[in-house]
């Protein structure tokens, strides 16, 4: 299921790259689709198996906030 994961925080490229890393190589069922530095999101197509507190936790572990999933 695609949605888009609403993030602040994000200040550089190099915070881009991390969270697509994270959300690519830790979470197993996520394929990142974009992340937008200037619209502070990212665009995932997210397997329904993946738990959302867990993609939440590893957003903030790299200092950004989720603020709300669509």
């Amino acid at each position: 299921m695609k949605r888009k994961l609403n993030i602040e925080g994000m200040r550089c490229s190099h915070c881009v790259g991390n969270l697509t890393d994270v959300l690519t190589e830790d979470i197993e069922g996520v394929k990142v689709l974009e992340v937008s530095l200037e619209g502070k999101y990212a665009i995932v197509d997210m397997e329904d198996s993946v738990d959302l507190e867990k993609v939440k936790a590893l957003i903030e572990d790299l200092g950004f906030n989720l603020i709300s999933v669509e």
